[in-house]
């Protein structure tokens, strides 16, 4: 879970708050001294934009028909300004 709050640029802090916990219960899940419930799974998943499958083993084969190197790409557009959106969307459509 670390390694997927730096890669979407969350905090501990900040995530606890999005799905409303404590910041210890938080760190509790991290450090793998408890576990979440399903439905505390799922918001995590969610938020950091995965799925519970690759929180629990780390592998991850497709999510909704993506590929991975896609998936891994998502976070770092979601950042991106309207305009370099665009751009982007224009040079992929020039890949085709």
């Amino acid at each position: 879970m670390k390694e997927e709050l730096e890669y979407n640029l969350i905090t501990q802090k900040d995530l606890a708050a999005t799905i409303g916990i404590s910041y210890n219960t938080l760190q509790s899940w991290i450090t793998k001294d408890r576990l979440p419930d399903a439905e505390q799974a799922l918001k995590i998943a969610k938020e950091l934009n995965t799925n519970v499958e690759y929180l629990v083993t780390g592998k991850n084969e497709s999510k909704n028909g993506i590929k991975q190197n896609l998936q891994d790409m998502i976070p770092k557009l979601n950042h991106l300004s309207n305009e370099n959106l665009e751009l982007i969307d224009v040079i992929a459509g020039r890949l085709k």
